[in-house]
């Protein structure tokens, strides 16, 4: 069952409501989960889960099954190499241990010993331990406003876990745990082999981006329509000039003593501020538009709403930039 995101729910109804808002999509460099030192550039995947038998095609559990960790190890490699973050990254997809885990984790921890002599074998200066991957499975009756009977599904639930070790360290520098749920239409074809295999897969890319910077398409909105130059911007916006159509939007802006376009103009400039990476005078120009917005209406909405998306990329870059230093913030 596909998620729909509350950001794209929230654009939608600008869209619906006022014809002058448009909206479109960037890709977004966003920061990951976890920052790494410069100097940890060599990675190895291990496969630290259980060993499962052979999961039957014929089967479907309702119940707690355990993920693959040679179907998750490989993906998560990857995954990982796909991001281009690291130097280098190794698979060790045999699995380090057997049935015996910790009756509360379900996993068993890496020793100080245990790691020293992998990261040494390997030549790594870490390891990232597919620890587990927890999968619990039961059917649910799903409602749709569109449909007038309920349907079965079977939903999934899944809880990836991995821990980072580094040499030298008695305990894992990290432990990180992602928690996610999909549902399926039950059909002949559902089975133990299907579900394992792609919920494994899954998991290891739901640890990724918690893993690497990453990029995310991301929505924003901007006024058309209303000036000559207001049309004309949007022409440059759609080419990616947004040198260009910050140049008209801010004649638009000083052309006008007050009123919606002198706002709207505005409330673009600062549009086409943080498309050119300059967060603080974006701030400055919505200010501006904030200013000329009357209470409880559309604009002064759109005008909050850009607020909460410019507070929250000016909290990540610190760290973005951090994570992007072994790249001299090429990005």
């Amino acid at each position: 069952m596909k998620k729909t995101s509350w950001l794209y729910v929230f654009i939608a109804c600008f869209l619906a409501s006022c014809s002058s808002i448009q909206s479109f999509t960037f890709d977004e460099l966003i920061p990951a989960e976890t920052s790494f030192p410069e100097q940890l550039a060599t990675v190895a995947v291990v496969n630290n889960m259980v060993a499962i038998p052979v999961p039957k095609p014929s089967l479907l559990t309702l119940g707690s099954l355990e993920g693959d960790g040679k179907v998750a190890s490989e993906m998560l490699a990857g995954g990982l190499a796909d991001s281009r973050y690291f130097r280098q990254i190794i698979i060790c997809d045999s699995a380090l241990q057997g049935k015996e885990v910790h009756p509360f984790t379900g996993h068993r921890m890496l020793t100080s010993q245990e790691v020293d002599k992998l990261a040494s074998e390997l030549g790594v200066d870490m390891l990232f331990s597919l620890d587990r991957i927890a999968i619990h499975t039961e059917r649910k009756q799903v409602v749709y406003p569109q449909l007038s009977v309920p349907f079965e599904a079977l939903q999934v639930q899944l809880a990836p876990t991995l821990s980072v070790y580094v040499p030298g360290r008695d305990k894992p520098m990290r432990v990180l745990t992602v928690r996610d749920s999909v549902y399926w239409d039950i059909d002949p074809s559902v089975s133990d082999k299907a579900v394992i295999k792609e919920i494994s897969e899954r998991a290891s890319s739901l640890l990724v981006p918690h893993l690497t910077p990453h990029w995310e398409n991301t929505a924003r909105i901007y006024f058309s329509g209303g000036s000559p130059e207001m049309r004309d911007a949007v022409v440059y916006l759609r080419e990616n000039d947004w040198a260009g159509a910050q140049s008209l939007w801010e004649s638009v802006y000083e052309s006008r003593k007050k009123g919606n376009l002198k706002l709207k103009a505005a409330f673009n400039a600062a549009l086409a501020c943080e498309m050119q990476g300059d967060i603080n005078q974006a701030f400055a120009w919505l200010v501006k538009a904030k200013a000329l917005a009357k209470p409880a209406t559309e604009e002064e909405q759109a005008i909050a709403f850009y607020a909460s998306q410019l507070e929250k990329r000016k909290e990540e870059l610190p760290k973005l930039e951090l994570q992007m230093s072994r790249f001299q913030n090429k990005f």
